[in-house]
């Protein structure tokens, strides 16, 4: 009995003790470029920005932090048609504008492709349907292709059922 008196003293006393603070910040804040990270629903356009380039339409692209956790951040279209898999930069925080390097590494592809003119704008854009959005922008040329480039556009995506493709 003395021991089970015990137990019930001590058992609590140790979840204490394990679950105590050590300090910092249990809040370690956004990355760098978390503005422009987000999952979009974007579309490959040829050179003229109105017809879908190789007959495509929406894919699901995301933008995420890189490990630097500077200003370099990754567009990722999840190796679909159109295989876009570059790390770019931000090139203005404040407009949120970005472009990627000449002649970048291409991952899925093992080529290079050169971003240009990338731009979100903030709740300007309309879901599938029909939420206000923010819009992704940016222009690239493929090593696969070179002179020719594609225009991407789109909008971020909700997760609500209506915005699925």
């Amino acid at each position: 009995m003395k021991n089970l008196i015990k137990l019930f003293i001590i058992l609590p006393a140790l979840f204490l003790f394990i679950g105590c603070d050590e300090g910092g910040d249990p809040d370690p804040g956004m990355a760098n470029t978390g503005q422009f990270a987000g999952d979009w629903h974007i579309i490959a356009l040829e050179p003229d920005g109105v017809t879908p380039a190789f007959g495509g339409t929406y894919n699901l692209f995301s933008t995420y932090n890189a490990s630097s956790n500077d200003e370099n951040f990754w567009i990722d279209d999840h190796n679909s048609w159109m295989q876009i898999k570059s790390k770019v930069q931000a090139t203005d925080f404040a407009n949120l504008t970005f472009a990627g390097q000449v002649d970048s590494p291409e991952l899925y592809t093992g080529g290079t492709v050169t971003v240009t003119n990338g731009k979100i704008l903030k709740a300007s854009a309309e879901s599938f349907g029909g939420h206000v959005v923010d819009s992704i922008y940016f222009e690239a040329e493929f090593d696969w292709d070179p002179g020719t480039v594609y225009k991407f556009a789109g909008h971020k995506r909700t997760g609500f059922l209506e915005d699925e493709l």
